[in-house]
């Protein structure tokens, strides 16, 4: 995918700076959510119903689910947006098997990835992203759990920090929780004053490691200063079959 600041839907003025334009590429395991960026509201909302279509399938005795599914990540969708995040998915990975496919998988896991953009004031990406470091670190030290470390990558100096979270619901038979990892990467633009920034979020927590060579991938992919905008970039590598098929 490239994109020419972060968001296809913003505007820029003919007389400014051109913003960086930037892309990437993600496993063929994502299947993207619709943000509706670029698109009239009929569309989005065509593509949203699609989305859940091929979540929940064309069992007639699901369109209730398929119907607040659309809803739930037309309403999602919008916050993301305001928040800079240019593509939003959901990740179905197979665990186990064997690769020639004469194994079954032992089981899938999921993960949701995020990619935004963040202004931010960038005299000098190495500069930024030791502040990066540094104030992430503090947070640490005001008692968040978690763990950052400077990295060097194909598109310039980043951050990659590693924290969890716990979530709890009061339910009539008890408290349930559920744990989280979060893993993110914080890549400041080479020549703008913006913020790259992927997150990969799962509740699958003994994949971490796992999740950590998939983010790592991805960040490897992000090349900065495109010139030319393809019409109709994908952001996968290989053309596979929707990963909602495979559970």
């Amino acid at each position: 995918m490239t994109l020419p600041h972060g968001s296809p839907a913003a505007d820029t003025d003919g007389d400014g700076p051109v913003p960086q334009a930037f892309s990437f590429h993600v496993q063929p395991e994502f299947h993207a959510v619709p943000l509706g960026l670029g698109e009239d509201t009929e569309a989005f909302q065509e593509r949203l119903q699609d989305f859940a279509r091929d979540y929940w399938g064309e069992l007639q005795g699901l369109e209730v689910l398929r119907r607040l599914t659309t809803a739930m990540y037309a309403a999602n969708a919008q916050t993301l947006v305001e928040g800079g995040t240019v593509y939003n998915a959901i990740g179905v990975f197979p665990i186990g098997g064997s690769a020639d496919g004469a194994q079954p998988p032992e089981r899938h896991s999921r993960a949701t990835l995020t990619i935004s953009v963040r202004d931010l004031a960038n005299p000098d990406p190495h500069l930024t992203a030791a502040g990066i470091a540094e104030s992430l670190d503090k947070a640490v030290g005001s008692g968040e759990g978690a763990e950052t470390q400077l990295v060097t990558l194909p598109a310039g100096p980043a951050v990659v920090r590693i924290a969890g979270s716990r979530a709890a619901w009061d339910l009539p038979d008890g408290e349930q929780e559920c744990f989280f990892v979060r893993i993110e990467v914080w890549l400041p633009f080479p020549d703008d004053d913006r913020l790259l920034l992927l997150c990969l979020s799962t509740a699958d927590v003994q994949d971490l490691h796992f999740y950590q060579a998939v983010l790592a991938d991805i960040a490897d992919t992000v090349s900065f200063g495109a010139d030319d905008q393809p019409e109709a970039a994908d952001t996968t590598l290989p053309s596979t079959p929707s990963p909602f098929n495979a559970y």
